[in-house]
């Protein structure tokens, strides 16, 4: 991006109300795609290399909460001129235009500098304002403070009578969330770029406009993302892996090679070649290891879960930490909460977890040890013991048990 003969400074509108949006956020923080709609705003001014990025937002200073990239963040006006003292001129951009391209805004500003105007207008096929570039000399001399920005730049269009240009924006760079309409269509046309962009990088979509991606998803080549899949967030997902159908990622990382189906990752990670689904639910910082298989209706929450585990059926790992090779059966719960306290529970290397095993934590079941059927675990396990029964007691050596009947 070609950089502006002039010193600029881009001053990006935050914090102007819509009544039609019916919301107390103003339309610039309302997200897109998982990003704030002036977040587009501030990183495409940015490829302007300008002198200054400031944001006027409110002053609840939710702007400044919600956004990055700026020099500096404002709640109103009175401190604007500060900012933009060492400014030639100042690009003012409404921060609800998530689609305005670095190009339409340099070609306003270029405008302003050919025609040596104190103004020039980026304007919509409406006749509306989308951005004005400014002499900043000029603005100081009309010094608009104690005035939302956005109402003063409107009447300066209709009332000042000195030189202005004008630029035409095309209808995407030129759309305002002005609406829950307009939201929604600068949703879709923002999903529509995001997956156009990883198709490009080589994944693919079965069917695109069934699956939606935030700004911040990161997806390597040859993934495939199946219909009907939400992806949300930091999350990313490694080369050779499938997504889907019926897939929710939220701030997941996904190892290659593997397959998440009809399930929910959130805020965890999956390693290489494991399987998840369909009807999994692995969260709250969860970490799986290699080659592990987590299927029907299993939950694992806050855990660390070895290479090789098998979860094949319903049940619940909370706050647990189990061995690679461990095999857990249907219906093992680990019992992590006992009225006031979490407490951690650890399943040693090879262990076998028996169906329906309830473990009362904070209990450890030792390497290659074995609780039967029904099990209530309340205490060690030793490393290659067997318990079993309410509460679960040691099992002699089964050549032992042999013999008379």
């Amino acid at each position: 991006m070609p950089e502006v003969s002039a010193r600029l400074g881009v001053a990006v509108l935050a914090g102007e109300q819509r009544e039609q949006m019916r919301s107390s956020l103003p339309p610039a923080l309302h997200p897109v795609a998982g990003v704030p709609a002036a977040q587009y705003v501030i990183d495409a001014a940015r490829r302007l290399d300008p002198a200054t990025v400031v944001v006027v937002g409110d002053e609840q200073g939710r702007a400044r909460d919600a956004l990055s990239g700026a020099d500096t963040f404002l709640a109103g006006p009175r401190e604007l001129f500060h900012s933009l003292a060492e400014c030639e001129a100042t690009l003012f951009v409404w921060g609800d235009t998530p689609l305005l391209d670095p190009s339409t805004m340099l070609a306003v500003v270029k405008r302003r500098e050919e025609t040596r105007a104190k103004r020039a207008y980026l304007t919509s096929g409406d006749g509306d304002d989308v951005a004005v570039c400014v002499e900043t000399a000029w603005l100081v001399e009309q010094d608009p403070r104690g005035e939302s920005f956005a109402a003063w730049l409107v009447e300066r269009a209709q009332t000042d009578r000195s030189p202005a240009a004008t630029v035409p924006a095309g209808d995407e760079a030129s759309l305002r969330l002005v609406s829950r309409q307009a939201l929604a269509l600068a949703e879709g046309l923002v999903r529509e770029r995001i997956v156009n962009r990883h198709q490009e990088a080589g994944v693919t979509f079965r069917d695109p406009w069934s699956v939606y991606v935030d700004r911040g998803v990161r997806l390597e080549g040859n993934v495939m993302v199946e219909p009907n899949c939400y992806l949300y967030g930091s999350t990313s997902v490694a080369a050779g892996t499938v997504i889907g159908p019926g897939t929710t990622l939220r701030n997941a990382t996904i190892g290659p090679d593997s397959r998440v189906e009809h399930s929910v990752v959130e805020d965890s990670s999956v390693g290489r070649g494991t399987t998840v689904g369909p009807f999994a639910h692995v969260r709250g910082g969860a970490v799986i290891g290699d080659r592990c298989e987590i299927h029907n209706y299993a939950e694992v929450k806050n855990s660390v879960v070895g290479d090789g585990v098998k979860m094949h059926h319903f049940g619940y790992l909370g706050d647990a930490d189990v061995g690679e090779g461990a095999n857990i059966g249907a219906g093992a719960v680990t019992v992590n909460f006992d009225g006031q306290d979490k407490h951690r529970t650890h399943i040693g290397v090879r262990a076998f977890v028996g169906c329906d095993t309830m473990l009362i934590a904070p209990v450890s079941v030792g390497d290659g040890a074995f609780t039967a059927a029904g099990a209530v675990v309340t205490r060690e396990v030793a490393p290659g013991t067997r318990v079993a029964g309410v509460p679960a007691r040691e099992l002699p050596p089964p050549e032992a048990s042999g013999g008379e009947a």
